[in-house]
């Protein structure tokens, strides 16, 4: 054997040095070997490419049999000869002892004789040697990466699949075949029409699409055959060439998401409409309460105006008046609670100067001070300069509340005392404290719950039990919180209400408009101008009460009308100098009769004053706009109403 080609000449096989010099340079581990048959076979040449797998010299194959080499060398070559295959699996032996996987691969030559080099009659065979240790390695690597996949997705409780662009399915994981029935192997030969029922499978199928088309991953809450639903992620695949070719899915069951959600949206439906029925029940308690009360309280008022009454019947009178007030009371703070409860009553959320409203309340019951004796001792020091986020009005409404309380639920001679003080979160808190009673721990929050009294039975102050409800719905709207500091028996108790400090220099402060001068209410011997009025009304004890009460104070002429197309018509035929209206007619609706009293060029011009136990602001607001020159709701104000009427009439002659 030579040590390479540039060692000697090597021997001519095809008479081409230049085939030789190729073979000794091959990449591919080769030998030549002469296979004469009847005698064992022998290397006739080997490469520097086998020299370098084998961790052996040229020369040493001189003495070496391709046995020796390759293990079981002549039955392979054997199998090989027999044309079954074109290559076998085997292994070499490294010089080390070491064993090297191989692929073998054998290939006869057509020898022919050289005149000048002696004939070589021996059939010959060059053998390749194809390592295998790198190819075996990345197979082994990809089928643990495969089962780690597919143990993976077996593991998840949820359908894992992946669908040729076909249709057909690809994959499955285990959950799909416990589900459904169906081995891996066989998914092949299905699609979503062999799983599910048509309609749900063309929505699986025609999702499959989207995804298909627009190359995009996306999410589809899908129907289960049982009812149920699954929340499907569906994504794009693509071929190492990057032609999509399959979409792939996880499914997760939302069932039990879907029913709560369904029985969530079901609650809510519920509630809204209970809601609704519990705000239109109170609207029409409140009309059909009001109108009995317009009665006892108008007529209550005008039995007050009368002079000659002894004194055991005007005292009879004015507890009929004031019994009549407090119903009214408990009839509108039942309304505002309901209310805001059904998210209808609007806040006007603005930087306030914390002193300004409680300034009003207090002015507001300073009578009942002096009445009942109790000294307000005021320490405004933390609440100068300083303002929260409330709605003005409704803040001095709660102020007015817990104040009254205060006051009502205490000692004579007691004392009420009112400060500030800031909290470290941002916040500002009323104070406000009183020396009654007090209460125990438990009573607390009982304080809160409507129509609850505590004590009542012991005590002469009034109320309805639903001031503090009130005031906590109206506080919670603004973004603040009411409820008691600290109480005891026999200790008094502090009330507090908080809301959210904001900057003053965010606010644009406005000059303090000048109070006006308070128009003193109309006196009954005052002369109202003369003139006609009409008032459409259908309940004869309103028309009654209108009626002595205009006729007790002027000479006024009342023209009556019990529906609404009547009253227009005598409205065209008589011109009154004014109209009062009702708006629950029997034939049309009230806002109609407005409607069509400012459409019409003969009556346009008719002051109308809407007298209606509707008190829904957004009604006196929209009656007002459409032309209505006063609101005024049931039960009458018997001396607003008497301004109402004198002002409407002086206008109309003034013109």
């Amino acid at each position: 054997m030579t040590a390479g080609p540039r060692a000697r000449q090597p021997q001519r096989i095809c008479g081409d040095d230049v085939a030789a010099l190729a073979f000794w340079s091959a990449p591919v581990a080769g030998m030549v070997v002469d296979l004469t048959p009847g005698r064992p076979s022998a290397c006739r040449e080997v490469n520097e490419a086998l020299c370098s797998l084998t961790g052996r010299r040229p020369a040493d194959f001189a003495v070496l049999a391709p046995s020796a080499v390759v293990p079981g060398f002549d039955e392979l070559v054997r199998v090989l000869s027999a044309g079954g295959t074109d290559r076998v699996e085997a292994s070499c032996v490294h010089a080390c002892g070491r064993s090297i996987p191989i692929t073998l691969r054998v290939a006869r030559l057509a020898t022919t004789p050289d005149a000048q080099v002696e004939a070589v009659p021996a059939p010959l065979a060059i053998v390749q040697l194809y390592e295998t240790v790198g190819h075996r390695d990345i197979e082994r690597a990809l089928r643990e990466s495969e089962q780690r996949v597919q143990e993976l997705v077996d593991n998840v409780s949820a359908l894992i699949y992946i669908k040729h662009a076909d249709g057909r399915f690809l994959l499955i994981n285990r959950y799909f075949e416990e589900l459904f029935g169906v081995r891996r192997e066989d998914a092949p030969k299905r699609t979503n029409y062999d799983f599910f029922n048509p309609a749900i499978a063309a929505i699986y199928t025609a999702n499959d699409r989207r995804v298909l088309e627009s190359g995009i991953a996306m999410e589809f809450e899908e129907p289960r055959s049982d009812g149920g639903a699954w929340l499907s992620l569906k994504f794009p695949l693509f071929d190492e060439d990057g032609r999509l070719y399959a979409v792939g899915g996880i499914s997760t069951d939302i069932s039990n998401r879907s029913r709560a959600e369904a029985a969530v949206r079901q609650a809510k439906d519920e509630a809204e409409r209970a809601n609704r029925a519990k705000s239109e029940f109170l609207s029409r308690m409140s009309h059909e309460l009001r109108t009995p009360l317009n009665s006892i309280l108008g007529f209550g008022q005008l039995l007050e105006m009368d002079e000659e009454l002894d004194e055991t019947a005007a005292e009879s009178v004015a507890r009929i008046v004031t019994a009549g007030r407090h119903l009214l009371t408990l009839i509108n703070e039942v309304l505002d609670i309901s209310r805001i409860e059904a998210g209808a009553q609007t806040t006007s959320i603005e930087p306030v100067h914390v002193c300004d409203p409680l300034v009003e309340a207090l002015e507001l019951v300073r009578p009942l001070a002096q009445e009942r004796e109790i000294a307000i001792v005021k320490d405004f020091h933390d609440g100068l300069y300083r303002f929260v986020l409330a709605d003005y009005q409704r803040l001095k409404q709660v102020l007015l509340n817990v104040l009254s309380n205060a006051l009502k639920y205490n000692r004579r001679g007691g004392v009420v005392q009112v400060s500030f003080r800031a909290t470290d979160d941002g916040r500002l808190r009323f104070r406000i404290a009183d020396s009654g009673p007090g209460m125990r721990a438990e009573d607390v929050e009982k304080i809160f719950v409507p129509f609850e009294r505590l004590d009542a039975d012991k005590t002469d102050a009034e109320g309805t039990g639903l001031g503090l409800t009130l005031s906590r719905s109206l506080i919670e709207a603004m973004g603040g919180t009411i409820g008691v500091e600290r109480t005891a028996p026999g200790e008094g108790t502090t009330f507090f209400v908080e809301l959210e400090l904001t900057d003053e220099r965010q606010v644009e402060l406005e000059p303090e408009p000048t109070p006006a001068e308070p128009r003193p209410s109309p006196a009954l011997s005052a002369g109202l101008e003369t003139g006609t009025v009409a008032y459409i009304e259908d309940n004869l004890s309103n028309l009654d009460l209108v009626q002595r009460l205009l006729e007790r104070v002027g000479s006024i002429k009342l023209i009556p009308a019990m529906q609404g197309r009547l009253g227009i018509e005598l409205a065209v035929r008589h011109q009154p100098d004014l109209i009062l209206l009702d708006l629950h007619l029997p034939d049309i609706d009230g806002g109609d009769v407005l409607e069509r009293l400012q459409r019409d060029e003969r009556t346009r011009q008719i002051p109308v004053i809407v007298l209606s136990a509707d008190a829904t602001p957004s009604q006196i607001q929209r009656l007002e706009q459409r032309g209505a020159r006063a609101y005024l709701t049931k039960p009458l104000d018997v001396p607003q109403f008497l301004d109402a009427v004198r002002h409407a009439l002086k206008g109309t002659h003034d013109h």
